[in-house]
């Protein structure tokens, strides 16, 4: 046990009766003389011992990767089903369907599992099925016109014809 606590104000007297110390009395002739003795006794450093090297640190393994589905549970907490965590809809509708069943209350809660093994991994993009075609509506169609330099190099090709026919006979 402590003993009895003191007096406040006693030991307030007693710390002023205490002679005052005058700091620079003492100090100023003391660190000449030990900074004098340290140099002459100065010793040559020990060289420490190589620490043996630590074993390579295993490289940290990743957490896995969890996803949050949906499950019914029965009153038990035995899941009943498990499903995706966009068909809440569906879910509640199960849990509905066999708690009118009379087979006890069932209900839904969220639960992380780890993601599947053929998951895409992260960043990559979700495939998602495609928008049905707009139909396509065809042009009327216009008579077709002919460019002008496609008709050059027809006459072009018959002249070049001509004259290997002439060049023959």
């Amino acid at each position: 046990m402590a003993g009895k606590p003191q007096n406040r104000l006693e030991l307030r007297r007693q710390y002023d009766a205490a002679e005052p110390l005058d700091p620079m009395e003492d100090e100023a002739e003391d660190p000449l003389e030990e900074v004098e003795d340290e140099e002459s006794e100065r010793r040559p450093k020990k060289k420490k011992a190589p620490k043996p090297k630590a074993k390579a640190a295993k490289p940290v393994k990743p957490t896995a990767r969890m996803r949050i589905v949906w499950t019914v549970v029965n009153d038990a907490f035995k899941t009943v089903g498990t499903f995706e965590y966009s068909q809440k809809e569906a879910a509640l509708a199960r849990a509905k369907e066999l708690t009118d069943k009379g087979k006890g209350t069932h209900f839904v809660q969220k639960v992380k599992e780890p993601m599947p093994d053929n998951a895409p991994g992260l960043g990559a993009s979700i495939p998602r099925p495609a928008p049905p075609p707009a139909p396509v509506v065809a042009p009327v169609a216009a008579a077709p016109v002919e460019d002008e330099d496609e008709g050059e190099e027809d006459d072009e090709i018959e002249a070049e014809a001509e004259l290997d026919d002439e060049e023959d006979e």
